[in-house]
């Protein structure tokens, strides 16, 4: 990503690790947090179906994109996996911000996936930026008219404040000040 390396484990070495906090510790919820639980789908989807497999009853919940292939039979297996909730980095709802942001993600897919968290009972909290360098008026009313149209989605937690867009050395305007006519900040005078 733009912000960190992503480092993948594999589903087995996951589920063991579950299944013995499950079983020898009495653990049953659990928090991923890393920066992207679906980093690699298809060991999302084997993790999930390997805690199925061994009947272990846990809750779990992580950060997500969404993503086109997470269609409601995916999404179904990560409830019955016991996901109760998946915090989405929405962002925004302009295809213009989106694109700009380099999300590689549709408005279309991110309401699909609201509405398919919705039908499988895995609640959906998101984060979001206000003030990209490239959003207007009509980027914001356009994300203001999404959370209007998955008000009754599983879209439950959306947070306010957070003083809007800020430039750190990782992010995509970061490293790409040129781009997008930012200027560098320039050091205090010692």
């Amino acid at each position: 990503t733009h912000f960190w390396k992503y480092r993948g484990r594999m589903s087995s070495s996951v589920v063991t690790e579950i299944l013995e906090l499950y079983n020898n510790r009495g653990i049953d919820v659990i928090w991923f947090l890393d920066s992207l639980v679906n980093g690699n789908l298809k060991e999302l989807r084997a993790f999930a179906k390997g805690i199925i497999a061994s009947g272990a009853k846990i809750s779990w919940t992580g950060y997500a994109r969404c993503d086109e292939c997470m269609d409601l039979e995916y999404l179904q297996d990560l409830a019955d996996s016991g996901c109760i909730a998946l915090s989405f980095g929405i962002e925004s709802g302009s295809s213009n911000v989106l694109r700009d942001m380099d999300k590689g993600v549709t408005v279309e897919e991110i309401e699909q996936n609201l509405k398919d968290c919705k039908t499988v009972g895995i609640e959906a909290f998101s984060t979001w930026v206000t003030g990209f360098p490239t959003e207007t008026t009509q980027d914001f009313y356009e994300t203001l008219t999404l959370l209007w149209r998955n008000r009754n989605t599983c879209l439950t937690h959306i947070p306010s404040g957070g003083g809007g867009f800020n430039v750190t050395p990782e992010s995509i305007v970061g490293q790409n000040f040129k781009r997008f006519n930012i200027a560098h900040a320039i050091p205090p005078l010692s």
